[in-house]
């Protein structure tokens, strides 16, 4: 299962903040601004706008137009999360798991819980991991699936993929590959190359959907292209169960689609070895490898034998 780096939780940028108390202040940091972008900020914030108190707690913590203080970013992100906005609750959340705020997990859990009941999918799908991993909460994969699940609707990624290897597994859940199917394929579709590897050995099992080497090999590819090593191994496992053949030209194109209308990718000598997902129209799309990197391409069938 995917477990992503806390850092990687969510990266809020003042680009989300929106009301007309700070918008001056807003225009200002776009310009660079940064000392004028804090006293527009601090006004508002020192009358209680919880989007002035954040975006002062992150120019605390950076030390964009002020001395970096940790204590002060403490003290405006702890206003704004107590006013209820979930970023702040979730930045808490995530100092409290680095260990640069006197707490622990459980505090962590805490916060990411208060935001994750306001419907933030980050804070949903980090909190899942809490529970599934037992960090500052009782280990509870019902919990865990849960949470995951709320934050997959939202279209969080990694939630995506992870709620789905719970479907697999059978992990706090009642096991169902045809859900575990579904929730790889949405994340896959968003490039996730977890995700594409995992919806590939759905395929090469025929778990959740009819075995299809084609489609296993298909998906191994995009999740290598990713950076999956693991899809690599895949790769190389599935290839025997398709069809080979041998480049017959003496030195082919190999397109991007099933057409000369689409541009070359690669050009391939007579004799090179390459492997067969199917064909349509005419053309076959092919595996070889380029400069040692797993490739698709499409390839004329009078051009193969």
């Amino acid at each position: 299962m995917r477990m992503l780096p806390w850092l990687s939780l969510i990266a809020v940028g003042f680009s989300t903040l929106a009301s007309a108390d700070y918008e001056a202040g807003l225009d200002q940091y776009q310009r660079g601004h940064y000392a004028s972008a804090i006293h527009e900020w601090r006004t508002s914030a020192e009358r209680g706008d919880s989007d002035s108190q954040f975006a002062l707690g992150m120019m605390f913590e950076r030390g964009q137009g002020v001395n970096a203080s940790l204590d002060e970013a403490y003290k405006w992100y702890r206003l704004a999360a107590d006013n209820g906005l979930a970023d702040a609750q979730v930045r808490l959340a995530e100092l409290y798991l680095l260990e640069r705020l006197d707490g622990d997990s459980g505090s962590a859990a805490q916060w990411f819980e208060r935001a994750a009941e306001s419907g933030n999918a980050a804070a949903q799908f980090q909190l899942g991991l809490l529970y599934l991993e037992g960090q500052g909460v009782d280990e509870n994969a019902e919990l865990a699936a849960r949470w995951f699940e709320l934050a997959a609707e939202q279209g969080h990624v990694a939630a995506q993929n992870n709620i789905g290897s719970l479907y697999e597994t059978g992990r706090g859940v009642e096991q169902s590959f045809t859900r575990a199917f579904e929730w790889y394929e949405r994340a896959a579709k968003q490039n996730d190359p977890f995700a594409q590897n995992n919806l590939g050995a759905m395929h090469a099992r025929g778990h959740g959907v009819e075995r299809n080497h084609a489609w296993a090999v298909f998906w191994f590819v995009m999740a290598a292209k990713g950076g999956n090593d693991l899809a690599k191994e895949n790769i190389n496992a599935s290839l025997p169960n398709l069809e080979e053949k041998n480049v017959a030209g003496s030195r082919v194109n190999i397109r991007a689609g099933a057409s000369t209308d689409f541009d070359p990718i690669a050009s391939l000598t007579r004799g090179t070895a390459v492997y067969v997902l199917g064909s349509m129209d005419g053309w076959s799309q092919i595996y070889f490898q380029q400069e040692n990197a797993p490739t698709l391409g499409w390839i004329s069938n009078t051009l193969i034998d």
